[in-house]
């Protein structure tokens, strides 16, 4: 065979197996859904504070370094955050329902809405303590390379809810803040 005829043979073979992966990935499923949950020693109203606030959700879970502007209220509906990070890409975290000592949901979008997350912080009081239930879903839009992630967000977001519910925890019973990522 000539040379010639091996390589448009081969770049052939290559662009069918490359649009093979991206058919694939268009057909998975682009949403995902997580939930975990944490008991933490102290009041709802304890936990509640660190969860209707924009700025106090930096205190325990991690956020964007560089390009962070905070805006609306401190509190409640409208307290939000917008960055532009070389990390976390361009995004805005909102929330959107605040019931007092008991529910915060939020929206988080990315790159313009290429990624949207919504979630639902719940807390029950208990004898003793608070239970807090974190539920988030998400939806990557139609990108296929993101539908292959799609499958595994609940396993590696949940892994993500699981390690900032704890760092609340920590917080809210001992004054421990998470440490900034560098």
């Amino acid at each position: 065979m000539r040379p010639l005829k091996i390589a448009a043979i081969a770049a052939g073979t290559v662009g069918l197996i490359l649009l093979g992966f991206l058919t694939i990935g268009f057909l998975l499923p682009s949403t995902w859904e997580t939930e975990r949950s944490i008991w933490i020693e102290a009041e709802s109203d304890e936990v509640f504070r660190y969860l209707d606030s924009a700025a106090e959700w930096q205190r325990w879970t991690p956020a964007p370094d560089s390009g962070t502007e905070l805006y609306g209220p401190d509190r409640g509906v409208g307290s939000g955050r917008i960055w532009d990070d070389p990390g976390y890409g361009k995004g805005q975290f909102e929330i959107t329902g605040s019931v007092p000592s008991t529910t915060v949901e939020y929206r988080v979008e990315v790159e313009g809405g290429a990624i949207e997350i919504e979630g639902t912080m719940r807390l029950t009081q208990e004898e003793g303590g608070t239970r807090v239930l974190w539920r988030e879903r998400g939806d990557f839009g139609r990108n296929p390379l993101l539908g292959y992630i799609a499958g595994r967000m609940e396993e590696m977001q949940g892994d993500q809810l699981d390690a900032s519910l704890g760092s609340l925890r920590r917080l809210v019973e001992e004054g421990l803040e998470i440490e900034p990522e560098s």
